[in-house]
């Protein structure tokens, strides 16, 4: 497997059919927002390919030598076979140079459905299985209550810097206002 720079017509493409599929409708940045995000050299989008096929997609913020992972999936047919440690390691890898990683899971402490409970539960398992670090903080961004993690090669921070510079990736890529407005501290 590896890890391919995507241009805008691949990020269009798979926009329009994976990544409205595979996030829920709070979680998604308009198109137009990412790939203006992208044109300012503060968004990185990914295909993970296994050779020519692509298989996967991860899209990042950056922000100076830190990154934040903001969407990460694995095609349908592609799942559950394990891929998934694979192209942690290979993200670790890919940002090697990286000062802090951070990733977004949705807590499951917010939702009473049984099934998306349990699905939100296999994911934080996957995350710490693969080398991923709990912090404690806890956010509701747009809506959607989140858990923060870190790559465990992430220089660690107090969870106030983190705070600090979890909305700066947000501030990157929308305006203060609609920071402020759609990003809330829930703990931590």
């Amino acid at each position: 497997m590896k890890l391919k720079k995507l241009q805008n017509a691949e990020i269009t493409t798979i926009y329009q059919e994976r990544l409205v599929h595979d996030f829920i409708e709070d979680e998604l940045k308009k198109l137009p927002v990412i790939l203006k995000a992208v044109d300012d050299g503060i968004y990185e989008c990914l295909g993970i390919y296994d050779d020519s096929e692509i298989i996967g997609y991860t899209f990042l913020v950056k922000q100076g030598m830190n990154y934040l992972v903001d969407y990460l999936a694995v095609y349908p047919k592609h799942r559950n076979k394990g891929l998934g440690g694979e192209i942690i390691r290979m993200l670790r890898e890919y940002m090697s140079e990286a000062g802090l990683v951070i990733l977004e899971v949705e807590d499951p402490a917010y939702t009473n459905d049984r099934d998306l409970k349990a699905l939100q539960t296999r994911r934080i398992g996957f995350y710490k299985r693969n080398g991923c670090i709990d912090t404690g903080l806890k956010v509701r961004c747009f809506g959607v209550p989140f858990i923060i993690l870190v790559l465990e090669n992430s220089t660690i921070i107090s969870n106030e810097k983190l705070w600090e510079l979890y909305l700066s990736f947000y501030g990157a890529v929308f305006s203060m206002d609609i920071v402020e407005k759609n990003i809330e501290y829930l703990g931590g």
